[in-house]
């Protein structure tokens, strides 16, 4: 007969033993895809409701399984300039605006932030004022530069000192 503290150590070598089969890459793999944003989705820097402002948003995919949702690309990347949020970071993505509209973008147009490009210095708001642009390849984005004006960028370009300047701009804009 089981005691209870066999029984207990039992059921949980029983659960480890579940959780091994079920970790790896595939479980990752499969924590770290986008998904529609939803009506209560907060940013996860400003804690905006997202779902009804226009311009590229993003969400980042975590080491942990947990998806983090942004309303701006702006502000996708003040999270990934802090320290502690790179090792977190499975994956961000981005909308590609050359495949979907700016006043509603589809949460079917995300591409890997990593290998989007980004316009600058452009005039349209995304959901917190001015934001970065983000294209699936250079020819979208130099087709919306020839529109709206701008400045290229990839994503390794994007620092602390981009996203100053884009908010000063827009700051100077208005005035």
């Amino acid at each position: 007969m089981l005691t209870r503290r066999k029984f207990i150590i039992v059921l949980g070598g029983v659960t480890l033993a579940g959780l091994a089969g079920c970790s790896g890459e595939e479980e990752v793999a499969a924590a770290c895809e986008t998904r529609p944003f939803r009506d209560d989705d907060e940013c996860a820097v400003c804690g905006m409701f997202i779902a009804e402002f226009p311009g590229p948003k993003a969400q980042a995919c975590l080491r942990d399984g947990r998806l983090l949702t942004f309303c701006s690309t702006a502000d996708m990347f003040v999270w990934l300039l802090q320290p502690d949020s790179v090792p977190q970071l499975r994956q961000a993505f981005v909308h590609d605006m050359g495949a979907t509209d700016w006043e509603q973008p589809s949460d079917d147009a995300f591409i890997p932030a990593n290998v989007a490009v980004y316009v600058t210095e452009q005039p349209l708001m995304g959901a917190m004022g001015p934001t970065l642009a983000s294209f699936g390849n250079e020819e979208a984005a130099q087709a919306f530069m020839a529109e709206h004006e701008g400045r290229l960028l990839s994503y390794e370009e994007i620092d602390v000192q981009v996203l100053n300047d884009l908010a000063r701009g827009h700051i100077q804009r208005t005035m």
